[in-house]
């Protein structure tokens, strides 16, 4: 239930998302909080957080300032940021024997964007024109189109044919975060 009253809810932060072609800042970063503009880096790192990263490592990024998920879907410990703003969007780390396993954005995080372009809000269109043929998974209230190399599934979450979020797992974890 929880999944789909979020999902509802990141469909009308995506509707609410500027379309515009403003420009873009490369991604700020400040150690211990969340980045405002945080960047996919396919394969390798969002936000600044990269797979096998310890719990000590992603908090020394992101800070300490996080809500830990101790409801279903959650069974490995998850951290989520939440922007301050009031709006639910931010991103979250998920993992097992203090590694991290997967990090994801949490909502429509304006001002995201991957290394090579793809934004928040962008037509699903453009996952294909910029990474050829991702695999296509149903989620429960999204979609994602997936992809895996060097041992990293990186994923675009998409609801109503637009991109709402980004996502990183290992290989095995369902892509559905």
């Amino acid at each position: 239930m929880h999944r789909i009253v979020l999902s509802l809810v990141l469909s009308l932060a995506v509707a609410l998302v500027p379309h515009g072609t403003a420009a873009h800042s490369t991604q700020q970063h400040a150690t211990g909080k969340l980045p405002t503009r945080g960047v996919l880096v396919v394969s390798k790192s969002l936000g600044g957080v990269s797979l096998g990263q310890t719990q000590a490592r992603v908090k020394a990024l992101w800070g300490g300032r996080y809500q830990l998920c101790e409801k279903s879907p959650c069974s490995d410990p998850t951290w989520l940021y939440f922007y301050p703003s009031g709006e639910p969007v931010g991103a979250a780390v998920r993992f097992r024997k203090n590694k991290a396993v997967a990090v994801f954005t949490l909502g429509a995080t304006p001002g995201w964007k991957s290394v090579e372009g793809l934004k928040i809000a962008d037509p699903a269109s453009k996952v294909y024109e910029l990474y050829g043929n991702p695999k296509y998974s149903k989620c429960i209230g999204f979609e994602a189109l997936s992809m895996q190399r060097n041992g990293v599934v990186t994923s675009f979450y998409l609801t109503s044919g637009v991109i709402y979020g980004f996502a990183l797992t290992i290989p095995g974890l369902t892509v559905c975060q």
